[in-house]
This record gives structure tokens, C-alpha cells and sequence, in this order.
């Protein structure tokens, strides 16, 4: 738990760091590489609660 809750902070100050370089240069590819991140957080949070559904549906199977 507390490695997913480090993870999506990190993906989270990454994705303001690009977006904020993106603001002071205007360089396209610092938008570019923010929506990466923020694409692979969402995944992240995407298999985090399918993880969570699975171990809570695990006790009516």
C-alpha cells in the first residue's frame, strides 16, 4: 500500500514538473512526456483497484 501511495506521488510531482516546464519553455515534448506519465498512473490506478476488487471478491468465491 504504501509503495502504490509513493508511486502515485511521485507519478503526480513528475506530471507537474512537465507540465510546468511545458508553461516555461513551450517545448511540446514537456507536455508529451506529461501525458505519458499521467497515462501510466492512470494504469497504475486501473490495476490497483482491479487488485483490490479481486481480494475482496475472493472471500464469495
Amino acid at each position: 500500500m504504501a509503495l502504490v501511495r509513493l508511486l502515485v506521488m511521485a507519478m503526480g510531482l513528475g506530471f507537474l514538473l512537465c507540465m510546468g516546464m511545458f508553461t516555461l519553455s513551450g517545448e511540446p515534448v514537456w507536455r508529451q512526456r506529461a501525458i505519458q506519465i499521467l497515462r501510466w498512473a492512470v494504469v497504475l490506478g486501473l490495476c490497483f483497484v482491479g487488485l483490490f476488487v479481486l481480494r475482496r471478491a475472493a472471500v464469495f468465491i
